[in-house]
């Protein structure tokens, strides 16, 4: 029986862990092992094949925002996850970049403080309005839309649920030659799907905040909504403040069921309360972290603040060694 657990990190074949930011910028694995208290073993997804997993063994992985390069991750990640223990844990792997598994996980933890919901026919949409209804997939503020009424839901099915000629021509063929119940069944195995989160649309919002948890150490951006839109994410408009102690408690409540050395959450508050929009624990964008000019410690359930170093590399080490020390990692 061994006694001492193996730490792994698994990167992409061209040693590509996490974001730096610019794509054409990577994470230096060598700078975080040197600031590591572990002495983990770096591997690629490739090399799986040869290792002979123990149930306390950790994988440290990254993810990718490459569609198929992520996909081929959650195949090649799915048996390995009852093997060992995996960081970020396999339905956080499901939630990066998939708005509708967060919207799944949400419900079925019950957290975020914001009404929901997961469809793929957009005949099914149920949040009264007004509400928010965006793409399940990616990253950002494109394909989010403000939903007022009936004739903002139309457009958007023209755009999104909209049959090409060729299906609708098809379509009138078969409605003259079947009868009415089977022409009903193939109507909807026909029907243009496509995957949708629909969500309470907060009012009066002037602003959200991007918090990024790295371990104990809270980096929070400010984001103001553009000038006549709704929207705070990608609107450019950037403050660096001092957060309100609502949001840093929330961040830290949420970070707590997420349960991972580093998150990305996109908050916002209301007079309702604060509320979680989106997040991600994998592969997220550091600018907050490398930017703002102080970060916000959790010390014993009080805030302290300190000067941020902006150093990415030695914040992954920081929180890994933060999170793996509270397990009793040896």
């Amino acid at each position: 029986m061994r006694l001492i657990k193996l730490l792994y990190i698994v990167t992409l074949n061209n040693c590509y862990f996490g974001s730096a930011g610019q794509s054409w910028k990577k994470l230096s694995i060598e700078k975080i092992i040197e600031n590591l208290d572990f002495s983990p073993k770096v591997i690629t997804f490739e090399d799986l094949d040869t290792l002979s997993l123990n149930k306390d063994d950790i994988l440290v992985y990254t993810s990718s925002e490459n569609p198929e390069v992520r996909q081929f991750i959650k195949n090649r990640l799915y048996y390995i996850k009852d093997k060992c223990k995996l960081i970020p844990s396999y339905e956080l792997l499901m939630a990066h970049e998939d708005k509708g598994f967060q919207e799944v996980m949400k419900q079925e933890k019950s957290f975020g403080n914001l009404k929901g919901n997961y469809i793929f026919d957009i005949d099914n949409h149920k949040i009264s309005y007004p509400k928010v209804l965006k793409t399940a997939q990616g990253a950002g503020s494109s394909g989010v839309f403000l939903v007022k009424n009936n004739n903002d839901v139309k457009k958007i099915k023209s755009k999104f649920f909209n049959q090409d000629i060729k299906r609708k021509l098809i379509k009138l063929q078969r409605k003259i030659k079947l009868n009415e119940q089977e022409y009903q069944i193939y109507s909807y195995k026909y029907k243009k799907f496509n995957l949708f989160v629909e969500q309470d649309f907060i009012q009066a919002l002037e602003c959200d905040y991007k918090v990024l948890v790295f371990g104990n150490r809270y980096y929070v951006l400010k984001r103001n909504v553009r000038k006549n839109d709704f929207r705070a994410s990608g609107s450019g408009n950037f403050e660096f403040i001092e957060p309100p102690i609502d949001v840093l408690e929330f961040a830290k409540e949420v970070a707590h069921t997420l349960n991972n050395p580093y998150l990305s959450l996109d908050i916002a508050q209301s007079a309702k309360g604060c509320h979680l929009i989106e997040f991600q624990a994998t592969n997220f964008g550091p600018y907050t972290l490398l930017n703002v000019p102080f970060r916000f410690v959790d010390s014993n359930g009080t805030w302290n603040k300190e000067e941020n170093c902006k150093d990415l590399e030695s914040n992954y080490a920081y929180s890994l060694n933060f999170f793996l020390g509270k397990k009793n990692v040896s």
